[in-house]
């Protein structure tokens, strides 16, 4: 049996993105099973939700949503 994190990009714009995690148990026949209620945040393309965003979400995460955000963060 392991516990991962599951991790989803969820209503990604160019303005703004919501990440979802949910701790699971997988059990050794592939069986997984949601353990307790998943965690949303949501972030802004602002100075501020680029730094938030860059501390708390892990790659390939983190680089997709900046894909699509783009370099520069909206007004």
């Amino acid at each position: 049996m392991e516990i991962k994190n599951v991790i989803t990009v969820d209503n990604l714009t160019t303005e703004s993105v919501s990440v979802k995690t949910q701790r699971v148990l997988i059990e050794d026949n592939g069986t997984e099973t949601a353990l307790g209620l998943p965690s949303r945040k949501a972030y802004t393309n602002s100075n501020d939700g680029r730094t938030e965003l860059a501390v708390e979400v892990q790659e390939p995460y983190f680089s997709a949503i900046i894909s699509v955000w783009g370099n520069e963060e909206k007004e």
